[in-house]
């Protein structure tokens, strides 16, 4: 299995942050026990898995694109993503996506309990339930 394009998570499907701020990933759900029983309990923060290259395709394309996917894009595919033409409208959306995950990202080290995904609405989507 290989990680679909886009994707910013990691070397592996599974992260394994500790409190040190280190990162280990892992390939596998066994890798993931195998490592953690060999980790003391105190030094981990969180096991995260890799949905974006995990989960499987959604029927159609799905009305909402990922925060940290759309930073990595390239400003023409990230237009064509969105649905917009207006490359200002794209520079707003760019700045709005950074603030927020940049703002999230600092929660993390403050202590905040998750880390939630940020997704920025298609143009001309209704979006209800994300």
């Amino acid at each position: 299995m290989d990680h679909r394009p886009g994707c910013t998570f990691g070397p592996g499907y599974y992260r394994i942050e500790l409190i040190s701020g280190a990162r280990r990933y892992c390939q596998t759900e066994d890798e993931v026990k195998r490592a953690y029983a060999l980790l003391l309990a105190d030094t981990i923060r969180r096991v995260s898995r890799d949905g974006y290259c995990l989960d499987p395709l959604e029927r159609g394309a799905p009305d909402v694109v990922e925060g940290e996917r759309f930073l990595g894009m390239s400003p023409a595919q990230a237009m064509h993503e969105l649905g917009i033409a207006d490359e200002a409208d794209y520079l707003r959306a760019y700045r709005a996506i950074e603030d927020a995950v940049l703002a999230r990202d600092r929660l993390v080290p403050a202590g905040a309990a998750d880390r939630p995904s940020i997704v920025i609405k298609k143009k001309g989507k209704r979006v209800l339930d994300v």
